[in-house]
């Protein structure tokens, strides 16, 4: 009887030692799941602000896809209702690639999976005037705030960037109730028509969206904290049909867009990936929580 305390103590001091043996070793990423494993075709719904990026990476392309372009145009908020209304009423998809910000709204409405969002690409937002005009110095607040005060009119994109100019940019510099009247709000590549032939003075849009023979001068990115970059990113559907065939598309067109050579398209890679905490372990379904 007297040894059982002694064997406890043991037995404690043996699991101890593992746990910490196990605590010193660094993560294991999780295995990238087999085509095989993955029900084909996989289902992809995606703005059209993101085709161009899916063309430019298609060549590598090796799974069976069937995609769906939305227009994905207006605010963030108006974006993200027009794909949960397709996610609820289509019979599958699988992975979107929209905005960032679009998908952050669908998961918080519980169509995308919480955690992980895959960034594949990102583009600055840039100031831009008709070629053959002056160019105004934009180097910092103080800069941005005589150049939008100046101009007589503003054609800004109708999407992507369009909250943040109105939320941010506008107000910040305390310019919302000056600049709105003057601003014109259109399709992006249209920006850059309106500014080419002088029916806006100065165009704010993504660097993607200036078309490259627009007769237009840059006067370049907006400077911090004024800074913008619209983020693309994949998001796994919460009733994603094929979960591995989405996370093996996610990590492809991550995977692709870091390698591509995106010069001359406004596009550059993103780094790394958009990792949100992980929600409390008791609320955490494997099934259903996938890096």
């Amino acid at each position: 009887m007297r040894l059982m305390p002694l064997r406890r103590s043991f037995l404690l001091i043996c699991a101890a030692a593992a746990l910490l043996g196990c605590a010193s070793e660094p993560p294991q990423p999780d295995p990238e799941p087999a085509l095989d494993q993955a029900s084909l075709p996989v289902q992809l719904l995606m703005t059209e602000g993101f085709v161009p990026v899916h063309r430019a990476l298609a060549g590598q392309l090796m799974i069976p896809t069937q995609i769906r372009a939305e227009p994905g145009y207006g605010a963030s908020p108006a974006v993200a209702q027009a794909l949960a209304q397709y996610l609820q009423q289509a019979g599958c998809v699988d992975l979107v690639l929209a905005p960032r910000a679009v998908l952050q709204l669908l998961q918080a409405q519980g169509l995308v999976r919480p955690g992980r969002l895959y960034d594949v690409v990102r583009s600055p937002l840039m100031a831009i005037v008709q070629a053959g005009r002056p160019v105004p110095v934009l180097q910092d607040t103080e800069d941005a705030k005589k150049m939008l005060e100046a101009t007589r009119s503003i054609a800004y994109p109708s999407a992507d960037g369009s909250d943040f100019i109105e939320q941010k940019l506008f107000r910040e510099l305390d310019l919302t109730a000056q600049a709105l009247p003057k601003s014109i709000k259109v399709f992006g590549p249209q920006v850059a028509q309106l500014v080419a032939r002088g029916d806006a003075e100065l165009g704010l849009l993504l660097r993607s969206e200036l078309p490259r023979s627009a007769e237009v001068q840059v006067v370049g990115k907006m400077p911090p904290p004024l800074a913008y970059e619209a983020v693309y990113s994949a998001g796994i559907v919460r009733q994603a049909c094929s979960t591995a065939g989405a996370q093996l598309l996610a990590r492809f067109y991550q995977r692709e867009a870091a390698m591509h050579d995106w010069n001359g398209s406004g596009w550059e890679p993103v780094a790394g990936v958009s990792r949100p905490p992980p929600p409390p372990a008791e609320h955490l379904d494997p099934a259903e929580y996938q890096p």
